[in-house]
């Protein structure tokens, strides 16, 4: 899954001062301690009205999903360990240690190392890989979730993965850079391990 990736960033954040008050307005939640923009935000400001629209639904995903917040965050890292977006990884990291997770589920879950974890959070880790790879589920798995999960559950997980999924190739696509070093190593997926061995 994972492609190539740019060592710097193709598309520079724009500067604040030139975005309209309602984008200001809607990135009010998406500053950082020193109340600088975000680096994935500020780079998706070249299209103003799509940021805008784009972070209405981000809401939904990141603030009032159905899943427990942990696992959803698990299923986050999941795709950004996949698609090797270290910008991804980072901000998720943090915000997985604010809810509880340890870094050796963090690491298990973006591995695929899944049985230390509940059965929920391996049923939604395996459906992350299966929509990642097929862009659905089997038979199988869809009973598997619908036995653990509402059908608004089963919706989020699927808004989940593709939010993130988008995120992902935005960030690779477009080369957005980790702001300051990574909050935890980004594990490699198993066949680059192989490769570099």
């Amino acid at each position: 899954m994972p492609g190539v990736v740019p060592e710097k960033a193709r598309l520079r954040p724009v500067d604040e001062s030139g975005l309209h008050e309602k984008t200001l307005a809607s990135l009010a939640p998406y500053r950082d301690r020193g109340g600088r923009i975000y680096t994935i935000w500020a780079t998706l400001a070249h299209h103003e009205d799509a940021l805008r629209r784009f972070i209405v639904f981000g809401n939904h995903v990141l603030g009032k999903n159905t899943l427990p917040l942990p696992s959803r965050e698990l299923m986050i890292l999941r795709i950004a360990a996949r698609a090797q977006a270290a910008y991804e990884w980072d901000q998720h990291v943090r915000i997985a240690r604010r809810a509880g997770l340890s870094d050796d589920t963090i690491l298990a879950a973006a591995t695929g190392r899944l049985d230390g974890l509940d059965e929920v959070d391996r049923v939604l880790l395996t459906a992350t890989d299966s929509i990642l790879d097929h862009q659905g589920v089997d038979d199988k798995l869809w009973s598997r979730l619908t036995d653990r999960l509402s059908t608004e559950q089963v919706i989020d997980v699927l808004y989940t993965v593709g939010q993130y999924l988008t995120i992902a190739t935005v960030i690779n696509t477009l080369g957005v850079q980790v702001e300051g070093d990574l909050a935890l190593p980004l594990p490699l997926p198993s066949d680059q391990k192989e490769e570099a061995a």
